[in-house]
């Protein structure tokens, strides 16, 4: 049996306390965490689109949102005991032609645990159907329904394809951080976005001398490749070396890269 409590319904955010009979996991609830260190979290996780939607690589959370989750799950979090999850919704309107209001859906459960705040993301900007506008889907751990991939950012290891373990005392999260995108729409790696700039050494994903600069024009597939490959360096499967050396053959092999 689950037991659901609301305690925040403001705002297009609605945050419930939930607890099943028999779940005898000891969590680390009431916790307090400042909202604004979990927006920096927030807006340092990305998700790799399905397929069907194009791989892309996206911000998991709108900028528009970051902050109200946040605020949501701070309160969810102090307000939680040790046998109850946090689940976070948010909806976010968009006017489409100036005179249709559609929505999309955020969703996700999170608690801490350990050193971690766990975080297992249902759904990202999901549109939401109109059938479903009065009965949102509710997130399940180890169920997914929307196919996509979480990335963690640094300080963060995947628990499963869409779940994350964030060690949430890191010094990395005290400063602002989001996404930098190209002039083709791609993103490709992180930079500074909210309230001040970020010291030049605390920039994640610092590239290697001489390789910092991505040609305007490069094509997608090459995007996607030097993500891919700075995933693999954040992972520690290849050294600074190997990471150099593959990053300067991916963009050699683009016809955007000038020749030198």
């Amino acid at each position: 049996m689950t037991t659901r409590k609301t305690i925040l319904e403001q705002k297009g955010i609605t945050v419930q306390l939930i607890s099943k009979r028999g779940d005898k996991v000891e969590l680390n609830h009431p916790m307090v965490i400042a909202p604004v260190r979990l927006s920096h979290m927030l807006a340092r996780i990305d998700i790799r689109l399905s397929v069907k939607e194009g791989q892309q690589r996206v911000p998991a959370f709108h900028i528009e949102e970051i902050d109200a989750i946040s605020e949501g799950l701070a309160k969810g979090l102090r307000e939680a005991k040790p046998n109850q999850r946090v689940i976070v919704y948010s909806i976010r309107r968009e006017k489409r032609f100036g005179i249709f209001d559609t929505k999309y859906l955020t969703s996700f459960i999170a608690y801490a645990h350990g050193e971690n705040l766990f975080i297992h993301l249902s759904r990202s900007n999901w549109e939401i159907p109109p059938r479903r506008k009065d009965s949102l889907p509710e997130p399940r751990i180890g169920k997914f329904p929307s196919k996509f991939r979480i990335l963690p950012g640094k300080a963060m290891r995947l628990v499963d394809e869409q779940s994350l373990a964030i060690a949430w005392r890191d010094n990395i999260f005290e400063r602002p951080t989001a996404t930098r995108i190209t002039p083709s729409g791609q993103m490709v790696r992180k930079t500074i976005l909210m309230e001040s700039a970020e010291p030049e050494s605390e920039v994640e994903s610092p590239q290697p001398t001489g390789a910092q600069t991505i040609p305007a024009g490069v094509s997608a597939k090459t995007l996607r490749d030097l993500a891919d490959l700075e995933e693999r360096r954040q992972r520690g499967e290849i050294g600074e070396y190997d990471y150099k050396q593959q990053r300067n053959k991916i963009l050699a092999a683009d016809p955007a890269t000038p020749s030198n």
